[in-house]
C-alpha cells in the first residue's frame, strides 16, 4: 500500500478554541491546536498573526487556519 497523498484545507476559528483544541480538521475531523505546533505566518501591520499553517497529524492534510474575531 503506497502512502496516502497529502491535501490541503481551509479552516476558520477563534484563537480561544484553537488554544482549547476545539477545531476539527476539515478532513478527518481531528481535534487540531495549539499542540499541533502550528506555524504562525505575521502580516505587515498586525500586532497578532491572523494566519497559521500546520499538517493534521492523522491525514497529513496541510491545514491554513485564519483567526476570527468572536462573535
Amino acid at each position: 500500500m503506497g502512502r496516502k497523498r497529502a491535501g490541503f484545507a481551509d479552516l476558520q476559528t477563534t484563537r480561544l478554541a484553537f488554544s482549547q483544541n476545539e477545531a476539527r480538521c476539515p478532513t478527518c475531523h481531528r481535534r487540531v491546536g495549539d499542540s499541533d505546533e502550528p506555524k504562525l505566518i505575521h502580516t505587515f501591520g498586525t500586532a497578532e498573526p491572523t494566519l497559521a499553517t500546520l499538517t493534521c497529524q492523522r491525514c497529513r492534510t496541510t491545514l491554513t487556519i485564519r483567526f476570527v474575531e468572536p462573535e
